[in-house]
């Protein structure tokens, strides 16, 4: 077993994309976004990026994604605290974003 302190940054972000995947998209926000963004296209968006980090430096459109949908998340989290489903799949894709946008 790895221990997490010991994890370098591309095993770390391997293993929480591993783990993300096996994540439902949230049902609450295909419907209606809660917060009048479109979720499953900033998914979508973030989960390319995030792939691409795991095979190599990421160009700067990807880059910039990233940067933009990392504010979106910020903004839009605390509209999804009262449903635990959305909040935690996007706090989790708001960590995979962070890191791939380290690399």
């Amino acid at each position: 077993m790895i221990d997490a302190m010991s994890d370098t940054h591309p095993d770390r972000l391997a293993r929480l994309w591993q783990d993300f995947l096996t994540l439902p998209f949230p049902r609450s926000c295909y419907r209606q976004p809660p917060v009048g963004d479109d979720l499953v296209l900033l998914d979508s968006h973030l989960a390319g990026c995030v792939s691409s980090a795991l095979t190599g430096p990421l160009d700067h459109r990807r880059r910039e994604a990233l940067r933009h949908g990392i504010a979106t998340l910020h903004r839009i989290l605390p509209a999804l605290a009262d449903d635990a489903e959305a909040s935690e799949y996007f706090t989790r894709l708001r960590e995979l974003a962070m890191l791939a946008a380290e690399r």
